[in-house]
């Protein structure tokens, strides 16, 4: 990922936002793990982690702990 003015996590949150409006995921699917997401976006799990924060933050995902993040809802 290239340096943008955008700090990273941020900018997975918008791509996570755009992937999610495209019906990439369904409601009450499961989203890649952290982990994937670090390595898809080449940043660190926790970065990744944070961008599914903000996420959820905002109502469209939901955060199970030590299970993984699900698409909230709608």
């Amino acid at each position: 990922m290239p340096r943008t003015p955008q700090v990273p996590y941020q900018a997975i949150a918008d791509a996570l936002r755009t992937r999610l409006d495209a019906g990439e995921w369904l409601p009450g699917e499961q989203l890649p793990s952290a982990s994937q997401l670090g390595e898809q976006y080449s940043v660190s799990r926790t970065t990744a982690a944070r961008a599914v924060r903000v996420l959820a933050s905002e109502g469209r995902v939901t955060v199970v702990r030590n299970w993984g993040a699900f698409v909230a809802e709608r």
